[in-house]
Parts: C-alpha cells; structure tokens; sequence
C-alpha cells in the first residue's frame, strides 16, 4: 500500500443557493474526510457564496472560496478550481450532488494501491430534486453497459471514451500529476471532465468501481441533466444533436486531444490511432449530404467499417443519419 496522499476537492458553484449546502454536509460526513476544499463560484446572482462561506466557517478541513467577477460557464471555472489545488489526489464536486461516506475512502484507495492507475470513477444512483430515486443508476443513464464495463477493466478505457466518456465529473478521482497535461482546457463547450478523463485514459490506467457512491440530483435546473429518456426523448435528441454542431465538436475535441498528447511528448500510438478513427468518423458524419440516395453510399461505407459500432450508438445512429437529416 502506498503512502497517503493529500485529497482536494475541486468544485465549482453557480446560482446553487438551493443544493449547495446539502452537498458540502455530505462531504463533511465522509469517512475519509478531505484535506482541501476550493471553490470558485461563477458569478452567482443568489447567496451560494454566502452559504459556502458559512460552511467554510466550521468546516473540519481548510475551504478556499473564490468568487469569478464574470459568468464564464463551467468548463474555465473547473479549470480555475483544478488549477489552485495543492492534493495529490482531486475530485471534482458539483453543487447540487449529494455524496455516499465513503466516496473519498473508497475512490483514493484505488489511486493510493495502484501507481499505474491515473483515474476511477464510480457509479451514482439519480434521484429527483427531493432525492427520490428514479429508478435507474447513472451508469444505465449513460449506457455504460456490463460489455463496456468489462472493456474498461481490460484496459480498454480510452477506445470506450471515445464512443463516449461516461466518468462524470462529480464520480471521478484523478492523479494531480494529470494536470499538467489537462491544463489548459480546450476552449469548448462543457468538456472538463470528459477531456481529463479522456487524457487519463490515454496515458495511464483508469479503473471503475462498481458502486453508487453519489447521488445524482436531477432538478430541472441541471447544467446536464443525466436520466434515462424515454424514446420520444431518444427522437428529440438525436434530432437535437443534428442541429448543434455535434459531430463537428468530436472533431474538434478529438483533434485537440491529439495535438496537446503530441506537443507534451506523450506517445501513445494506440490511442492516437484510435482518435484518428474517431475524427474521421465525425467529420463524416458532419458531411453527410442532403437528400438519402447522396447519404446512403457513405453510411453504408461507415457501417461497413465498424465506426458505427465503435464510435457512435451502431443502428440507432445509422437511422439517424438516413432518415432524421
């Protein structure tokens, strides 16, 4: 077992006066208690700040508060957090989670007995706002099935990620030695946690724990908001992410993450090869043309090649493309 290492918690708060609280309590109850809090709120427009600093007052472990003059959604204010803690081990927290004791003890454990590990997460049970469960686990929210899961364990974490990163932020725990490679986040939407735990995944070991160890609030007022949809849900979002530029931002994501593996000397042909595919398979899917007869020659070329399988959500993603554009 090795030695110990400092643990600091990473969270990032914007207008969260109603959860906040609830969250910081559960984190004052773990059975491993954190040896930093920092908090950099965004420019709430309510008393989040007020209410954190309250805790911070009587807190069993030192809390850092920092307030953002400007909004500058979450991805740069994560990356602020992340950037003034001094662990060896760091935890990202949302605002209106709630955690299981032994989250800490059980995640840190994981990083303290492995070297090779860079990262764990874990599963998390998704309740309402009142904390009722909705009868699904986090894991089945994002489709993280026992195949995948299996895949994780086999050391296959960055190929699983790259179909779709399903460490969420506030069930992930990560070496600090991480951020040197993660820092500075790519200016995109929403991407802290995928990007740094895609990172991970590229150049280290990633384990899963196979545990609700958080409860996932879904309120309404979520940033994300992670459920399992029901079909008509399936419909609007695949529709949604046609609309968005969604496939053009795995370009850029992926493409990004090559670039920062090659400028800090980290080489890593496997997954390099495996971001090529994923690019590719992108940037044909954001090319599809109008009209079905046009679109039909090259998603049969993708389905002919496996990226559909690999990269996207295999048949699903096909009628997507046939018939939804």
């Amino acid at each position: 077992m090795s030695r110990p290492l400092r643990v600091s918690i990473a969270m990032a708060t914007y207008d969260g006066a109603a959860w906040v609280e609830e969250q910081l309590a559960s984190i004052a109850a773990q059975t491993r208690l954190p040896d930093e809090l920092v908090v950099v709120d965004d420019a709430s427009n309510d008393d989040t700040v007020a209410r954190v600093e309250a805790f911070a007052a009587s807190a069993p472990f030192p809390v850092r508060v920092e307030r953002s003059r400007q909004n500058a959604t979450s991805t740069p204010t994560f990356e602020r957090a992340l950037g003034l803690c001094s662990g060896g081990i760091v935890f990202f927290a949302d605002q209106d989670d709630v955690w299981h004791p032994e989250k800490i003890a059980a995640l840190a454990e994981v990083l303290e007995a492995s070297p090779s590990v860079g990262a764990v997460f874990s599963n998390g049970r998704v309740v309402d706002a009142q904390r009722n469960p909705l009868g699904h686990s986090l894991w089945e929210a994002l489709w993280f099935d026992a195949k995948e899961q299996a895949r994780v364990r086999e050391g296959g974490a960055a190929e699983v990620f790259a179909r779709h990163v399903v460490a969420a932020g506030t069930t992930l725990a990560f070496r600090a030695s991480l951020r040197e490679l993660a820092l500075p986040f790519p200016r995109l939407r929403d991407c802290h946690d995928s990007w740094l735990a895609f990172l991970a995944a590229a150049v280290s070991e990633v384990r899963i724990v196979e545990r609700e160890l958080i409860e996932y609030r879904v309120h309404g007022g979520n940033q994300f908001g992670i459920h399992a949809p029901s079909f008509a849900e399936q419909l609007e979002l695949a529709r949604r992410q046609l609309t968005v530029g969604a496939f053009q931002y795995g370009v850029d994501f992926f493409s990004a993450a090559r670039t920062r593996l090659q400028e800090r000397d980290e080489h890593a042909p496997a997954v390099e090869r495996i971001i090529d595919a994923k690019v590719e398979h992108c940037r044909r899917r954001e090319a599809m043309a109008a009209g079905i007869a046009k679109r039909l020659p090259l998603v049969l070329d993708e389905w002919l090649s496996g990226r559909y399988g690999r990269f996207s959500y295999g048949w699903k993603s096909v009628a997507q493309d046939l018939f939804l554009r």
